[in-house]
């Protein structure tokens, strides 16, 4: 099986993380997509978060009526309070895989460019295949300089002018080797920040939400 997981706050999961993932799950040939809360995430530690369940809910409301792609609670907190570092998320996933199966790993262009900050980053590339989604204010003319030192990256040539999918072959100082896709056409201008404070201000964040997400939060009475 070719399995992606799709990590983030998803605080809360709106259109454009869907339109993301169903571009990933066509365009990569996946067979599934875990879009995946994260309990802690390292480097949001201090901003305030809607608690996991209220978070884990929503995703679950938003991808009910979707094809291949499901809510995963892989990445939920840590018994130990620690935080939830990718790595140890995708190193216990392909333990428990089988061996022909195919992890990727799926996230956004701003998420991408503070790849070099996370935790045992190196290794993030070798351990799934990254997929990349395409962001308003976000470049990824320059991969190399993103990705962790010792990482080499070749873009592969002759990809057609409508490209709608762009490889790239990596390869790290121990010679192991993998790809990271890039979408470019995806550009969904929609921010979950905005989002929290249209609805705090009594705006209606009705056209960007899934109907059952935003009735949740209006009987929750989340980001009031």
């Amino acid at each position: 099986m070719r399995i992606a997981i799709f990590g983030g706050s998803f605080d809360p999961p709106h259109r454009g993380h869907l339109a993301i993932a169903r571009a990933a799950v066509e365009r990569l040939a996946l067979d599934v997509l875990w879009m995946a809360p994260a309990g802690t995430q390292p480097l949001k530690q201090d901003l305030a978060m809607t608690g996991y369940a209220d978070r884990m809910t929503m995703v679950q409301l938003a991808v009910a009526s979707q094809t291949r792609i499901v809510a995963s609670e892989v990445d939920r907190p840590r018994s130990d309070g620690a935080p939830n570092y990718t790595v140890d998320l995708l190193r216990q996933v392909r333990a428990e895989l089988n061996e022909n199966d195919e992890l990727f790993f799926l996230l956004g262009a701003d998420a991408f460019l503070s790849l070099r900050h996370w935790h045992c980053a190196a290794d993030l590339p070798f351990l799934a295949r990254f997929i990349i989604a395409g962001r308003p204010g976000s470049s990824m003319e320059d991969v190399p300089a993103v990705l962790p030192e010792g990482i080499r990256a070749t873009r592969l040539a002759d990809q057609g002018e409508s490209q709608q999918l762009v490889t790239w072959k990596l390869v790290n100082r121990a010679g192991q080797r993998s790809e990271l896709y890039f979408l470019p056409d995806l550009h969904e201008e929609i921010s979950a920040t905005d989002i929290r404070a249209a609805i705090s201000g009594e705006e209606s964040a009705a056209g960007v939400l899934a109907p059952a997400v935003l009735r949740y939060i209006e009987e929750r009475c989340l980001y009031r």
